[in-house]
């Protein structure tokens, strides 16, 4: 018996000095002469931002191919660009990190982030560097190239009787006004960039004067992938009763709220496209708006909402409204007249398109509307032997309609049911400038 538990002991004795070696933390191996390292990117690329506005910062994993851990020296800016870019690793921010350990077969991962300060300069602004990795047997590097616009940053009461030009961007902060009794011009290729929930407020006059060829262009300010087809990011433009003589030409306004609002006063838009917007791309209240070769496109809830009596005018316009990336929940009527018991509303529709994935996508509400309709594609059920007159086509061929809603292509391919069932008005170009035929394309878009 004494022999068995000495036996034990001896036992018991050496499983604990196996589990105490075996736990005990064995110092890592470094090699002196490692293979280079490997980047997820060779070139860290921002492209473009908008000069004095934060952006998301980008990712970069640093890859040990080696069997032994490798120390990494320094890392560091080569051009030491400290003002434009800000280096994270292990969390924190440093200019210089110094003995930065990766393991063997392991990966470290480093943060990017720009930080361009806005400049006074009108061209764009390119700011280079190189992201330096100090290893015991030489150096490497991952180049940083970021492209900024430098803006002019506009906010509040704006002054009297200003003209926006092209020669630099603008940002919206906030709420931006028209006062009363003041205009403001935008001359073509202008773009006016916003920051989150900015506002456009116009109690005065706004007079867009986009061209065809050089649009004016209102967007949300973060331009990386991803973000160009993003809802509801700013407010939009707000006419107020006030404002009078508003003309927007060949603009393109997106990434709203709802792009264009209209309150108890007027507007003309031409050669215009509304888009992207969470809830809706253009609403009249008690309004007079007239829309000539206009593009609406891609809203949760409404295209084009009209309330409250009014007069509205929609000659050579495409509203069409998927939900390839959003879910609509049936909404029905992307295209939408509520008399709502008010005044008489007037409504005149020629040679547009009012298309969707809905089975209605147009909606009249009151008895007081009187309409006049004629040579337009509506996809309805509701309204079948109503809209079913003055050469109006119902529930065409959806699939050759258009050439590619999801690539937001709304122009017509060679076998669109709406190529020459127009009838003659006096406009003769088409949204992007090309002449119209005789008798014209239905449409926003005349096919060549």
């Amino acid at each position: 018996m004494k022999t068995l538990k000495f036996c034990e002991k001896i036992y018991l004795l050496s499983l604990l000095g196996i589990i105490f070696f075996a736990c005990k933390p064995q110092t890592e191996i470094f090699t002196d002469n490692p293979e280079v390292l490997i980047f997820s990117e060779d070139v860290i690329v921002f492209d473009t931002i908008i000069a004095g506005v934060p952006v998301a910062s980008k990712r970069l994993k640093v890859f040990n191919p080696n069997r032994n851990a490798v120390q990494i020296r320094k890392i560091f800016l080569g051009g030491g660009n400290y003002d434009d870019y800000e280096i994270f690793v292990n969390a924190q921010s440093k200019e210089v990190f110094e003995n930065i350990s990766i393991l063997g077969k392991d990966s470290l991962l480093i943060i990017i982030s720009a930080r361009i300060r806005n400049r006074n300069q009108d061209e764009l602004y390119q700011a280079y560097d190189s992201l330096m990795f100090e290893l015991p047997n030489g150096t490497q590097n991952v180049k940083l190239l970021t492209w900024a616009e430098n803006v002019n940053v506009v906010s509040g009461i704006l002054p009297c009787n200003i003209t926006w030009t092209k020669q630099r961007p603008y940002l919206l902060k906030g709420n931006v006004e028209v006062p009363l009794g003041c205009m403001l011009t935008i001359q073509p290729a202008t773009k006016i960039y916003a920051f989150n929930n900015a506002q456009m407020e116009i109690k005065g006059t706004l007079n867009v004067q986009g061209k065809a060829d050089s649009n004016v262009v209102f967007r949300y300010f973060r331009r990386e992938a991803g973000f160009e087809n993003l809802l509801g990011a700013w407010q939009g433009i707000r006419i107020r009763k006030s404002s009078t003589n508003n003309q927007i030409r060949f603009a393109r306004i997106a990434n709203t709220r709802v792009a264009v609002f209209v309150d108890s006063s007027e507007v003309l838009l031409e050669g215009t496209t509304l888009q992207s917007a969470s809830e809706a791309t253009l609403v009249g209240v008690k309004s007079k708006v007239f829309l000539r070769n206009c593009l609406l496109n891609n809203a949760i809830l409404r295209l084009f909402q009209a309330t409250n009596g009014g007069e509205y005018e929609l000659v050579h316009c495409t509203l069409a409204n998927y939900e390839f990336f959003f879910n609509r929940q049936e909404e029905e009527g992307s295209v939408f007249f509520n008399e709502a018991e008010a005044e008489e509303m007037k409504i005149r529709l020629f040679n547009n398109i009012f298309w969707g994935n809905l089975r209605d996508e147009v909606l009249f509400v009151g008895e007081k509307i009187n309409l006049s309709a004629a040579n337009n594609i509506f996809r309805t059920q509701r309204y079948r032997e109503v809209l079913n007159v003055n050469n109006n086509l119902l529930n065409v061929p959806s699939d050759s309609l258009f050439r590619s809603p999801r690539r937001f292509d709304y122009r017509l391919p060679s076998t669109s049911p709406a190529l020459g069932k127009g009838i003659s008005t006096s406009i003769t170009t088409d949204i992007l400038g090309k002449t119209r035929k005789n008798p014209p394309d239905i449409g926003a878009f005349e096919r060549q």
